[in-house]
């Protein structure tokens, strides 16, 4: 029969050992828990890195695809700039080489248009350049004066002016009373209407830049 004290003895160990077995598995338990917890948090960060690296990949993707559309359009732009500034050119040039029946009927619309907008029961005279006025003048005045009932709806008086006009191209026409003037160039005329036209041009020579810009 064992002593108390041996009893005692063996009772104290037991029940340290059992508490030992209880702070093992419960520190064994903590670390899986920490294990786990320490995967979970560096799996999280990992996918989170990710994330932001491709994130910004692909920000560095649409800006650089943004540049290159960019630097596109100002190339396309820039040779329809040239491309257009060809056609005014052309265009000009060939306005200053309107010579015959081509250029008595654009001297003819001109004119026309112009007596338009002259008060109807005007009194007046046409100038053309030092260079045509004698040759050309006479036979304009009577082709004004022929079509202007049909034309404008009214008779037009109007005779030749007695001295040429100090112009590069078209026509001047004035009242006899020197209360309205109106000087009519090609070129000048071209200057005008150029903004419209070349919008035309364009559409005919790159018809992609006539879409918008979202497009273009």
């Amino acid at each position: 029969m064992a002593e108390p004290s041996e009893k005692l003895y063996e009772e104290v160990m037991a029940d340290a050992k059992t508490k030992a077995e209880r702070a093992q598995r419960r520190a064994a338990k903590e670390a899986d828990e920490l294990r786990q917890k320490t995967a979970e948090e560096a799996q999280a960060a990992s996918q989170s890195l990710l994330a932001a690296a491709q994130a910004e990949a692909e920000a560095k993707r649409a800006q650089t695809l943004a540049t290159v559309d960019i630097e596109m359009q100002r190339e396309r732009l820039s040779r329809l700039e040239v491309e257009l500034q060809k056609v005014f050119d052309l265009a000009t040039a060939e306005l200053g080489r309107l010579d015959g029946a081509r250029l008595r009927e654009s001297l003819l619309l001109l004119a026309l248009e112009g007596l338009s907008q002259m008060p109807p029961q005007a009194e007046v005279e046409l100038a053309l350049r030092v260079d045509q006025h004698g040759s050309l003048g006479p036979q304009l005045v009577a082709d004004v004066v022929a079509q202007a009932p049909q034309k404008l709806g009214r008779a037009a008086s109007v005779r030749l002016a007695g001295r040429p006009a100090d112009i590069p191209d078209g026509l001047v026409l004035r009242t006899l009373d020197g209360r309205a003037e109106i000087v009519d160039s090609f070129r000048e005329r071209l200057r005008r209407l150029w903004p419209e036209l070349r919008l035309q041009a364009a559409a005919a020579l790159f018809p992609e830049s006539a879409r918008p810009d979202e497009e273009r």
